[in-house]
């Protein structure tokens, strides 16, 4: 859900609250009156759906509905987001940027202000996904490898969930395979300040029956490439035999901010927000089925200190990132475009979908006979008609933009498939992450 990236304050317990900050607080109260009107359509939805909720065993919240989560918890029900109408939530979406992490991201569209320079795109088929929802408030998530220090999960305002670090701490997270040539990392992070550190390496240990952990802000026991976000060690890639590249920032600190790392070969490049941070040609990647991760630094909060704790949210790994739409088209016949972000729920192209569509126009200019069908695709998570015409407004939304850009009409055709034809298995995070999706087919 598009709220869960807002910024968060220090959690005392596990079941603390964590509070918005000040600016935030316009936010939390349109969707408190979100929860509010759903409420009051719930009474005339409940018969509709009651028979539903039986077979499913799921009960349906309204986002920001803090309430009916910790009821449906306290049932050992699944959860079901719905929107003010009562359509399911496509809360899993590819993941959007944190609505804090630029101003630009709530106000503009594709291509204007600084996503004009933007050119991350995520890859397409997801080798590791977790957003924390599925685990027990308190609890240390069960999909990865825990190695040291503290950790739970915690629930936020708007009643998401997220990993909370308390102290140095190391894990794994496991891959359904050994990573591609091409592939992309992504989370949303909170740190407090410039002494906290997380980084994440995804080649094999210098000694594989030693451990690992943090490190005077890097990673103990390793010594190729890794990446690196906070620490007055800096931010970006550092270590191994290869280039480097490293920023002192702060742009990062006391908000939750999208962290995105794109890596083709030796070739990398590293986002927060909008802003590249590294552009690395000759990095020292190396390659495993798992990626690890440390934390380090003060996390404990003091005393007139703005310390606090990391937060992690929605960690997505992927195979794939930005390709060459044409030479796919021609020897796949379609494309799985990874790179069109919406926001939750709706049709609404999110900025970060800049290169992508970038990509797509100069692709439709430089081949005037070529001529698309846009579909859209979900999971099959909720109910299938609303999953079927959200999937039709997504393609409808493609189409509009590259029609308002100049694109001939009669160029483009637009299909909604809802859930019917699935890429990959939906009983996992990482398949129902791969089968929402927008494809272009070449006609």
């Amino acid at each position: 859900m598009l709220t869960r990236f807002l910024l968060l304050l220090f959690v005392v317990t596990p079941l603390t609250l964590l509070a918005p900050p000040a600016e935030a607080q316009s936010i939390f109260e349109r969707a408190r009156r979100a929860a509010e009107r759903g409420a009051e359509r719930a009474v005339e939805r409940e018969a509709e759906r009651r028979a539903d909720r039986i077979v499913t065993g799921a009960i349906e919240c309204a986002l920001g509905d803090e309430a009916c989560v910790r009821r449906a918890e306290a049932e050992g029900q699944e959860v079901v987001y719905v929107d003010n109408d009562g359509n399911p939530v496509d809360t899993g979406a590819a993941p959007a940027a944190a609505p804090d992490a630029s101003s630009d991201a709530e106000s503009l569209r594709p291509g204007e202000g600084a996503w004009a320079n933007y050119d991350f795109v995520p890859g397409d088929r997801v080798l590791y996904f977790d957003d924390y929802e599925d685990d027990y408030v308190g609890n240390v998530p069960r999909r990865l490898d825990f190695k040291s220090g503290v950790m739970e999960v915690v629930r936020t305002a708007d009643g998401g969930q997220q990993l909370r670090f308390a102290d140095n701490s190391s894990i794994a997270l496991p891959l359904s395979e050994t990573l591609p040539e091409r592939f992309t990392i992504e989370f949303d992070l909170y740190s407090g300040d410039n002494w906290n550190a997380l980084t994440l390496g995804t080649g094999p240990l210098d000694n594989p029956s030693d451990d690992y952990g943090c490190f005077q802000g890097g990673l103990q026991n390793y010594s190729s490439a890794f990446f690196k976000v906070g620490s007055f060690f800096e931010t970006g890639v550092t270590g191994g035999n290869g280039g480097s590249s490293t920023q002192n920032l702060n742009t990062h600190e006391q908000r939750m901010v999208p962290v995105r790392i794109a890596v083709d070969g030796s070739y990398v490049k590293m986002y927060i927000g909008e802003n590249r941070v590294a552009n690395v040609p000759n990095a020292d990647i190396q390659r495993t089925d798992r990626v690890l991760l440390t934390v380090c630094g003060e996390l404990a909060a003091e005393d007139n200190d703005q310390r606090g704790p990391i937060l992690l949210d929605n960690v997505r790994i992927a195979a794939g990132g930005r390709t060459i739409l044409y030479e796919q088209l021609q020897a796949d016949g379609r494309v799985a475009l990874g790179g069109l972000l919406f926001d939750t729920g709706s049709a609404t192209l999110r900025p970060e979908s800049t290169p992508t569509l970038q990509d797509l126009m100069r692709t439709l200019e430089r081949n005037p006979d070529l001529r698309l069908r846009i579909e859209g695709h979900t999971d099959n998570t909720g109910n299938a008609q609303a999953n079927q015409r959200l999937s039709q407004d997504r393609a409808d939304a493609v189409r509009a933009y590259l029609t308002g850009e100049g694109i001939d009409a009669s160029r483009l055709e637009t299909q909604g498939l809802g859930d019917a034809n699935p890429v990959a298995d939906n009983g996992t995070p990482e398949g129902r992450q791969t089968n929402r999706r927008v494809e272009i087919v070449k006609l």
